[in-house]
């Protein structure tokens, strides 16, 4: 029930902007919201605020791993960081860097663990990583779930793709853990996860 808003600024990948554009056309009466941005890092101020007078509550701004400078203009205008990851080396080894502007920049940031499989000694090693680096994680992880991969292919969102199952249940806690932390709407009824 929050008008929400993402703002796209990785120009290699789209991901967002692409899922919304499959949406306008599989979904049409579904694609007023999210709405979705290819935004340029230069001009997020004004994103934001078009994105405001058009009725969003809530805007996330998806960023490139990689590129610090877009990083660095998205912390600018954000409340809160939130640095998504996956629990390998791999995943893990540009979060220090992401951290490190946020602190710079004075902004608060958490860890949320994504594709995670709780079953692998990876996810325990990320866990411990995190903590021991002295970086706020997120309570709930997302696992690397089939009806994930199949909400973006059929251009859905996970809520909306398999309202009852397990997915739905880890992002609607994701989404009351962070609606807390942002002073946001907590009538979300959920049952308890990972």
């Amino acid at each position: 029930g929050i008008r929400t808003a993402i703002i796209d600024l990785d120009p290699d990948q789209l991901a967002s902007a692409l899922w919304h554009d499959d949406r306008k056309k599989l979904h049409p009466t579904k694609a007023e919201w999210p709405l979705v941005k290819a935004g340029v890092y230069t001009r997020l101020p004004q994103t934001i605020e078009e994105l405001e007078r058009a009725g969003t509550e809530f805007v996330f701004i998806d960023c490139p791993a990689f590129t610090s400078i877009v990083t660095e203009k998205a912390m600018e205008v954000c409340d809160l960081a939130l640095v998504i990851s996956g629990v390998t080396g791999g995943d893990l080894q540009y979060l220090e860097k992401t951290m490190d502007i946020a602190a710079i920049k004075q902004k608060p940031a958490a860890v949320v663990l994504n594709k995670v499989d709780p079953q692998i000694r990876e996810t325990d090693q990320a866990i411990d990583y995190i903590t021991k680096s002295g970086y706020a994680l997120c309570p709930i992880y997302l696992s690397d779930l089939v009806a994930c991969h199949r909400a973006v292919s059929a251009a859905l969102g996970v809520t909306e793709y398999e309202p009852g199952g397990k997915a739905t249940q880890e992002a609607l806690s994701v989404l009351e853990w962070l609606s807390r932390l942002l002073y946001l709407s907590t009538d979300i009824d959920v049952e308890p996860v990972n």
